[in-house]
């Protein structure tokens, strides 16, 4: 069974804003837990419609550099958090809590953990484990979702493989 990513369960439920959480079908961000994460925009769903397409069509203007900007605000939200408490175990122990609720029950829910990556958009190179859409069942990782990425999101996330791959490799691991 995979190990959970914990903070991409959090930053996962972190990323959309408010009124938007609330009608979301899904929304990730994979790869390695920190700074080379990759947030999945083009995954992301309001009731079933792809969020890009629903901002345009409720004509709500946004940037690239915006969408940048929410990344980087999810990431920076548990070094506010920690510099603020001390500790993030709130926000562990409702990841923990919800993994295990989907677990225990057999739900076969899709949530962020930590699966084999390779292979996976191209990832090659050695064995690396990253954070992945992967539907969980009471048995453990049931099978990583092919969710649709765009070719950017899928270098970051090659990029991001590379990232724990070149720690693996200075550790000789």
């Amino acid at each position: 069974m995979a190990f959970a990513a914990l903070g991409l369960v959090l930053r996962t439920h972190l990323i959309l804003p408010r009124p938007l959480v609330f009608c979301a079908q899904k929304a990730y961000i994979v790869g390695e837990h920190g700074d080379s994460s990759v947030a999945l925009w083009s995954s992301i769903s309001v009731g079933g419609v792809p969020i890009l397409s629903f901002l345009e069509k409720q004509q709500i203007a946004y940037e690239k550099e915006t969408l940048e900007n929410i990344h980087k605000a999810v990431i920076d939200s548990a070094y506010e958090v920690i510099s603020l408490k001390g500790y993030t175990s709130w926000a562990i122990g409702y990841s923990v809590a919800s993994l295990a609720r989907d677990l225990l029950r057999d739900q076969r829910k899709i949530h962020p953990v930590s699966v084999l990556a390779s292979g996976f958009h191209g990832i090659d190179g050695g064995d690396v484990f990253l954070s992945l859409p992967a539907q969980l069942g009471r048995g453990g990782v049931l099978g990583v979702t092919n969710v649709h990425l765009t070719e950017e999101e899928a270098q970051r996330l090659r990029k991001s493989a590379q990232t724990i791959l070149e720690v693996q490799n200075q550790l000789e691991i």
